[in-house]
């Protein structure tokens, strides 16, 4: 392997193939970064077996051929470059780089370590806008499972009905669901790593320019999606999801409007109160406003009235875990929020008066109410 490439471009491609590369990773090689010199250009491809991420870049391609290294190497030496020219050449299982004034050799291993790498063909199944998807990733991702315990809920669920696409994710405690029009084939079902979806979501933030993300045919389990000059291959979750439907309240007693901004400000208040106390804050539903609260004994207590416009029934009374709160409200579509609620032992349903599309439940946190 012989190339040379701009260092803006290569560190770019290196810190985003970087972001996969797990710390402890199962193979030791998936410590290392793959570099391949290509007659289409170079690439850099990172993998955690789960899901694998491969850039190309222009580049000036003396020799084909390609390299493992370490990737936190490979990727502190590149962002300490000047600005301008990187040699990389393959020399005996080692790389070296040159730019400037600077000369250096990284340790390598053989390319043939790295695990084989699906290769994207033939023509997208499906194609997005990059706003869309971005957005509704972001509404959902966050209530994903992280504990390995469930696989099934460490995924995003994907269903097509019709024109119909929903996007839902839960941990057994929370769920988000955002329903859309993505184009797939009617009754498309998948469940997606989360994981690959964080990383697709990040690339979208990078690659403002691009406007369409591409989905490509299942091979063997493996759905890839390309973004710009970025293809993201990730293995699909296997197994039944959980029917979340049926947790989603037929109806409500008591519907509160309320200030987004203020209701992240009042829980975050309380939730110094709450730390000591498994992060639980409670809400007191009054006339007009509602008083988001937390008590600790050995701490202290907090309380916070904000305004809120109230529909039903007055004086209702439910807890949260304040994290799940924080969570949710730090990336709220929208400067109003309604939380529609029946007692406190059943689930509290928030909606956006903006954007209907978007539905998340919080199962209350069953205590002594006061």
């Amino acid at each position: 392997m012989k190339t040379s490439i701009l260092q803006e471009n290569l560190h770019k491609g290196a810190s985003r193939a970087s972001r996969i590369v797990s710390t402890k990773p199962q193979v030791p090689v998936l410590s290392n970064l793959l570099l391949l010199a290509t007659e289409g250009g170079f690439q850099i491809v990172s993998s955690s077996l789960e899901t694998t991420e491969k850039t190309t870049m222009s580049a000036k391609v003396d020799k084909v051929g390609g390299v493992c290294v370490p990737a936190r190497v490979f990727t502190e030496l590149i962002s300490s470059l000047p600005q301008d020219t990187v040699f990389l050449e393959e020399k005996g299982g080692s790389l070296s780089v040159s730019c400037g004034s600077v000369k250096a050799t990284v340790a390598g291993i053989d390319k043939r370590e790295f695990p084989p790498v699906l290769v994207i063909s033939g023509k997208p199944t499906t194609t997005v806008e990059r706003e869309v998807l971005a957005k509704a990733l972001s509404l959902v991702l966050f209530a994903a499972a992280t504990d390995e315990g469930r696989p099934l809920l460490t995924g995003v669920k994907l269903t097509q009905k019709k024109e119909k696409t929903i996007l839902a994710a839960t941990d057994g405690y929370r769920l988000s669901v955002y329903n859309l029009s993505l184009g797939f084939a009617d009754k498309t079902e998948a469940v997606i790593p989360a994981r690959a979806l964080v990383e697709l979501v990040r690339v979208c933030q990078e690659e403002k320019e691009t406007k369409e993300i591409e989905f490509f045919p299942v091979v063997d389990g493996q759905l890839s999606i390309r973004i710009g000059e970025t293809e993201i291959i990730t293995r699909q979750v296997e197994g039944q999801y959980p029917n979340y439907e049926k947790i989603v309240p037929a109806g409500h007693t008591t519907s509160a409007t309320l200030d987004t901004q203020e209701l992240l400000r009042a829980v975050r208040s309380a939730s110094i109160f709450a730390r000591d106390s498994a992060n639980v804050v409670r809400f007191h539903v009054n006339k007009k406003t509602v008083t988001v609260s937390a008590n600790t004994p050995q701490v202290g207590e907090g309380a916070v009235e904000i305004d809120a416009k109230i529909v039903g029934e007055e004086g209702g009374d439910i807890a949260f875990n304040s994290r799940f709160l924080v969570d949710l409200l730090s990336v709220f579509p929208g400067e109003e929020v309604v939380l529609e609620m029946t007692g406190s032992l059943n689930p509290g349903v928030f909606r956006s008066p903006t954007d209907p599309a978007f539905l998340h439940i919080i199962m209350p946190v069953r205590v002594a109410l006061e």
